[in-house]
């Protein structure tokens, strides 16, 4: 016959500690954990989109402090020419005072009028950046490998217009990309915070940790925050290389792309800490309900066990026992007392017994 489990005094101690400790110990964790988790996600989006926003200003600032020289190098009458010896001067010295490697002007057919570095003319018909001014597009902007450096760089083109406002040629810039590497090389979130800029193309104009990059102009059309839903409106959280991240991606008015991205177990490690010694204290806390609980079961379970042990004795006739626990105050001195005084009644009722069974 299977014996069938009770609960004694010693488990419903023990039960009725760990509810009465740890249900109010557990609600009061999960609350604050919700609320600092609320807290560090605005905090760490706070902190990404305000890495992104100074980013951003940097890169539109240098882009627009270039485009304006352009223009108004466009406007100059002797760029409107289209004379190669009028033109060379105003290349020129643009091109020092703004540490441009390449000024020059590019007729309607595409083939260059005159430019700033002395290298012989080219035709730059295949350019779309010289293509999109000339079809109408108030600026043409294009990252590629120059053919003057043969390093990654920006080409800025600007329309030249005659008097009649007929777009006649294109100015043009070529810019190293140094200025906005070091601005995206800058960005900073903790240890693996990093930015990363990339063309309209998705190509990478620079990026923050240059050990992911392998090629120039590498394409990070595949990169898993391009393709992040909601990403765009605010930090969102995604999977790359193996990694959990936490970015924000913001298109740039050139038509470039800004990612701004940091690992989340790096963001979120503060919470993951409060987490394990919350979890930790949750245990200890176990541990000393179960060992006072043990003491107080104890305590209570064995002056109970002697008492029916005693009792267990008087009713086999066995008298000589000793309750030490009749001197105690609490329910068990009471319950000592009254198998105390039950012992003395069935004595005295069996000594009377006896006695009339020898009479």
């Amino acid at each position: 016959m299977t014996s069938k489990f009770n609960l004694n005094i010693f488990h419903k101690v023990v039960a009725t500690l760990l509810a009465v400790t740890l249900i109010p110990l557990c609600t009061l964790w999960y609350v604050g954990n919700s609320t600092a988790e609320r807290e560090l996600t605005a905090n760490i989006s706070q902190n990404i989109v305000a890495t992104m926003n100074t980013a951003a200003a940097r890169i539109n600032g240098w882009d627009d402090s270039n485009l304006r020289v352009l223009r108004q190098a466009g406007r100059l009458n002797d760029i409107t020419s289209m004379k190669s010896e009028r033109q060379l001067p105003v290349l020129t010295a643009t091109g020092r005072a703004y540490d441009a490697f390449l000024v020059h002007t590019i007729a309607a057919d595409g083939s260059n009028i005159a430019r700033s570095d002395g290298s012989p003319l080219l035709n730059f018909r295949d350019r779309s950046y010289f293509n999109e001014v000339m079809k109408g597009a108030p600026v043409g902007r294009q990252v590629l490998l120059s053919k003057t450096t043969g390093k990654p760089s920006l080409l800025l083109g600007s329309p030249i217009r005659n008097d009649n406002n007929e777009v006649i040629g294109v100015i043009s810039m070529g810019l190293n990309l140094s200025d906005i590497s070091q601005v995206v090389t800058d960005v900073r979130v903790g240890a693996t915070g990093r930015a990363i800029l990339l063309d309209a193309t998705n190509k990478v104009i620079a990026h923050g940790d240059a050990q992911k990059v392998k090629t120039a102009l590498q394409d990070f059309s595949n990169h898993s925050a391009l393709k992040t839903a909601g990403i765009t409106d605010g930090p969102m959280t995604y999977q790359n290389d193996g990694k959990e991240m936490i970015g924000y991606v913001r298109k740039l008015p050139q038509g470039w792309t800004l990612l701004v991205e940091q690992e989340y177990d790096e963001a979120f490690a503060p919470l993951a800490q409060m987490k394990k010694e919350g979890r930790l204290l949750i245990i200890i806390t176990i541990a000393l309900v179960v060992a006072l609980a043990y003491i107080l079961g104890m305590a209570l379970t064995r002056p109970i066990n002697e008492l029916t042990l005693i009792a267990d004795k008087l009713s086999k006739g066995d008298f000589d026992v000793n309750i030490t626990q009749s001197g105690r105050g609490d329910e068990i001195g009471s319950l000592a007392r009254a198998i105390e005084r039950l012992g003395i009644s069935i004595k005295l009722a069996m000594d009377r017994l006896r006695s009339k069974s020898s009479a």
